[in-house]
């Protein structure tokens, strides 16, 4: 019995400033209105209820993709079925082009330097009551 490889790579990325500036993520409220998209929320985020409308858009409209997301901090530049939310883009169309920001090594860094500024700041408002 033969088996045979896929020999597409996907390529992850980890920074997600980097990754929706590659794909051209759509965000802004105001553009995304003035292109007749409606039922986002203010970060260009579409629920799997305003599906239709997306994959009517992105018919009529060849320049833009569907950006998938599909779970916390992952999100992959193609249409998926399964997804919790969508974006439009209109950059880099590679389907094999993924984000995961969580995998990033800075991240455990980032994390412990904003809960240690949050509870610095807890510790600045229950200590200003004593003075």
């Amino acid at each position: 019995m033969g088996a045979k490889a896929n020999h597409s790579k996907v390529e992850l990325m980890v920074s997600y400033d980097d990754y929706f500036r590659r794909v051209g993520a759509v965000k802004n409220f105001f553009e995304l209105e003035r292109l007749g998209l409606t039922g986002h929320d203010f970060c260009g985020i579409f629920d799997t209820t305003q599906l239709p409308a997306l994959e009517n858009f992105v018919a009529q409209h060849p320049t833009y993709h569907i950006v998938s997301s599909l779970g916390k901090g992952r999100y992959v530049n193609r249409f998926c079925e399964n997804a919790n939310s969508y974006l439009i883009a209109n950059g880099d169309r590679d389907p094999l082009l993924q984000l995961n920001f969580l995998l990033d090594p800075q991240w455990p860094l980032i994390y412990e330097e904003g809960m240690a500024a949050a509870i610095a700041e807890l510790n600045n408002i229950k200590n200003s009551r004593d003075s």
